[in-house]
């Protein structure tokens, strides 16, 4: 049998892709590519908001986290002080107001703006908490018992009072507790040897040009280092503290918050609890019924970001509503400004400057002053 073999024709056998075969797959290629490029773009803005988001969380924990754990010390070495000595504008040599001797001190923002906190607390290593001087001269004053208070440790002595807030008082530095008499410490100007350093320095808050002429009274150690941080807004955006007793510069805490609001509870009927209606945002005049703070945090994200919509020409703002605080008593709103600070320029505004085109987080605490509690319940 013999095989039959069908050549096909040389020139279909050559044939190669036509340009119309590269044409629908370039095509095709090109429609993948813009499919990968909207995929990546869409990834990147998803990617680019929730990073902001998660700074933006990250900030508002650690101010609430560095706040929280200054008020919980708040207060200590002279948090059994009754009600004339508690909140006494105390005489110094530090630059600046007179501060008052509290655990906490909110100075509420004019108009909206930031609140200003200050926290007041020792660090005495000792058990000291009160103690009583007889009599007083420029230099010394002298105690029931000078136990616990030595050459180092910086004081506040206050005289007797009558209304709230109304003792006279004084910040001083003790430089000698070898005093024949066994109960005197003095408080003189120049240099004298730490009893904690060992280190012969010079003293640093003696000297007030006039101070209260004391006879009796009660004094308060405020231990070795003292502190009394002010935290403030910075720069629009940056939560930071300055130590007045150090006289630091401001210390950038956390970056991104915007507004910070602050309030006292206070046991205005001494049932020892805080209802709805007893938190205020002035101090009271007895100090000591405030029981407890809350802060809230406004937290700005730094991502620039609007939402399409179809329907019209200008684009959706992601905060469309103002974002309010302590809500579960009756919602406050923030005062919103532009990201550069000035006035609200409105939704129609889609420049990156509008405040309505970054998305906020507000983080609230409760926190109790506990050397208060335990000053008025211990």
């Amino acid at each position: 049998m013999t095989a039959r073999i069908t050549l096909l024709p040389l020139r279909r056998r050559s044939r190669g892709v036509t340009l119309v075969e590269i044409m629908v797959g370039v095509a095709i290629g090109l429609i993948g590519t813009v499919a990968i490029f909207q995929a990546v773009g869409a990834w990147s803005r998803h990617t680019q908001t929730t990073s902001a988001g998660g700074d933006a969380q990250v900030a508002g924990t650690l101010a609430l986290f560095h706040i929280e754990r200054d008020v919980k010390a708040a207060g200590h070495g002279f948090g059994m002080a009754n009600a004339p000595v508690m909140g006494c504008a105390v005489q110094s040599v530090l630059a600046g107001p007179p501060f008052n001797l509290r655990p906490i001190d909110i100075q509420q923002g004019a108009a909206g703006a930031p609140d200003t906190i200050s926290i007041l607390y020792g660090n005495s290593p000792f058990f000291v908490a009160q103690g009583t001087f007889t009599s007083s001269t420029a230099t010394t004053k002298t105690l029931t018992r000078r136990s616990g208070f030595h050459p180092g440790d910086v004081a506040v002595v206050a005289g007797p009072g009558g209304a709230p807030a109304s003792a006279p008082c004084q910040l001083i530095e003790i430089t000698d507790d070898t005093i024949v008499d066994g109960l005197t410490v003095a408080h003189a100007v120049g240099n004298y040897p730490n009893f904690y350093t060992g280190a012969n320095i010079a003293s640093r808050f003696n000297g007030v040009a006039a101070p209260p002429a004391f006879a009796a009274g009660t004094i308060y150690s405020l231990g070795p280092q003292p502190t009394l941080n002010v935290w403030s807004i910075t720069g629009g955006r940056v939560l930071s503290r300055v130590e007045r007793f150090a006289a630091t510069p401001p210390i950038p805490v956390a970056e991104g918050v915007i507004n910070i609001k602050a309030e006292y509870g206070v046991d205005l009927n001494g049932d020892g609890q805080i209802a709805n209606a007893e938190w205020q945002t002035a101090a009271p005049a007895d100090f000591t019924t405030v029981l407890a703070i809350r802060v809230a945090v406004l937290v700005r994200s730094r991502q620039f970001e609007r939402s399409a919509d179809t329907s019209s020409t200008i684009p959706v703002p992601v905060t469309p509503n103002v974002p309010t605080y302590f809500g579960y008593t009756g919602a406050k709103p923030f005062f919103m400004t532009n990201v550069d600070g000035t006035l609200d320029a409105g939704p129609a505004d889609t420049s990156p400057n509008n405040w309505r085109y970054y998305r906020y987080r507000v983080y609230e605490r409760v926190i109790p002053l506990r050397n208060l509690l335990w000053g008025t319940y211990g």
